[in-house]
């Protein structure tokens, strides 16, 4: 997948997909040529840039691949092991390198061509899926070579998504990277939507083969997108030090940021509490609706539908916004809200409606937070802070799927999401008390 981001709110070319008043951000960009340089504002306003439209239409196409990936793998995983905890462990050990390479992955982006970078990742996540398609396909799939290559494209993963999301602010001038990120946020949910139910179908119809596959042709239209953006030539870095210093650099600079390091511990918590919930949908399909992949694919386009509404309000308004942590922190409180219905729901609509609600917060809350953090840090060190956002945002991921599937496994999957709500609820609560600044934006 592409992913960042928002990860399953993570986008597969990096997501998707987090006010800081900042007098060390990047300087505004000179507008490309070809392109107007007007103001920033509308709903669509970063389609304007050549570059982002191009970039945007190949993640389009490549997510729609990337969510057949997602439904066929889960299901595949739960129809081979009938298990919560091994569902959740495989997406541990596919999540698991952004803990230990992400910031690695975000000095290699501040050091080379972000397009690069994104051209060797996404062809080597193509092979793994084309793999992974034909060993479905002679019928020599198992859990062991699942986990293989769910690590595989993990590794790939922590080096793709700070490059991914450095390269959001060569695509677009400054004004209009709010609008981008929702206008990201708002196609990777776009596939959402459409993806997942012709997943179901497919694997129902024709098998778990066929979405590997597709996955791995849509790889292509974001690597076609990449060799045709024209970017500036990147600046050269003169002074080379080692990996462990520039990203002791980018801590330092966290660390006399407190405002920012309170929202990427809220970052955190989100990876950690809220996403699992994304993993267990399959559990709760099979536990409480007693159904198939049809209606898996059904609510993952549920919580499609809610963020694609979330994108576009953010979109529409990302000009006009003042007060960003009172928008975020309704966000939140929306969030919690509609998966603590989720989880007390068994009936198909209800579950729905409560899907939609928490996709489109997440949707709000995620590209705020993002926005934040972009907009604030300077551009030598934009890559190696991103990298510690994309280690908030996902890397916790692995370690929150591992823990909701064994709670899922004992107590079943709606205790295993209540519990995270609470808890979730009651940090976020103790990092506003205790930094009152992060929640001043």
């Amino acid at each position: 997948m592409l992913k960042d981001n928002e990860n399953p709110e993570y986008n597969r070319v990096g997501d998707g997909a987090l006010e800081v008043v900042a007098t060390t951000g990047s300087q505004a960009q000179a507008a490309p040529a070809g392109e107007s340089p007007g103001q920033g504002g509308g709903t669509f306003s970063a389609l304007r840039h050549r570059n982002f439209r191009l970039f945007w239409l190949g993640a389009l196409v490549s997510n729609l691949g990337g969510w057949l990936q997602v439904v066929a793998q889960n299901w595949l995983v739960l129809s081979l092991t009938n298990s919560a905890f091994l569902l959740g462990l495989v997406n541990f050990i596919g999540n698991s390198p952004m803990l230990v390479l992400s910031l690695f992955g975000g000095v290699v982006a501040d050091r080379n061509s972000r397009k690069t970078v994104l051209l060797i990742t996404q062809n080597c996540q193509a092979i793994l899926m084309l793999a992974m398609a034909t060993f479905s396909f002679f019928n020599l799939i198992n859990i062991w070579i699942i986990v293989i290559i769910a690590l595989g494209i993990g590794i790939v993963q922590a080096f793709n998504s700070p490059a991914y999301q450095t390269i959001m602010l060569d695509l677009v001038k400054k004004e209009d990277l709010m609008n981008a990120i929702a206008l990201n946020s708002f196609q990777f949910n776009l596939t959402r939507v459409i993806g997942p139910g012709i997943a179901g179908v497919l694997v129902t119809l024709v098998g778990v083969a066929v979405c590997f596959l597709l996955n791995g042709i849509s790889f292509l239209a974001v690597v076609g997108a990449l060799l045709m953006v024209r970017l500036p030539k990147p600046v050269q870095i003169v002074e080379k030090r080692s990996m462990l210093q520039e990203i002791q650099e980018s801590l330092g600079y966290l660390k006399r940021n407190i405002a920012l390091s309170g929202l990427l511990m809220i970052a955190s918590l989100f990876s950690f509490f809220i996403t699992p919930y994304l993993t267990l949908l399959p559990v709760f399909v099979q536990q409480v609706f007693k159904s198939g992949p049809e209606d898996y694919g059904i609510l993952l386009s549920a919580v499609g539908v809610g963020a694609l509404t979330g994108a576009l309000l953010v979109a529409n308004i990302s000009s006009k916004l003042r007060r960003r942590s009172l928008f975020m922190n309704w966000g939140m409180v929306i969030l919690i809200c509609g998966l603590v219905g989720f989880s007390l729901s068994t009936n198909l609509i209800l579950s729905m409606i409560a899907l939609a609600f928490a996709g489109g917060s997440l949707v709000t809350v995620n590209t705020t937070l993002n926005t934040i953090l972009q907009s604030s840090v300077p551009d030598n060190l934009r890559g190696r802070v991103l990298s510690i956002w994309t280690l908030c945002s996902v890397g916790f991921m692995p370690l929150g799927n591992l823990q909701s599937g064994v709670i899922a496994q004992v107590w079943g999957a709606p205790a295993s999401i209540l519990l995270n709500m609470g808890l979730f609820a009651l940090f976020t609560a103790l990092i506003y008390l205790l930094i009152p600044k992060s929640r001043q934006f």
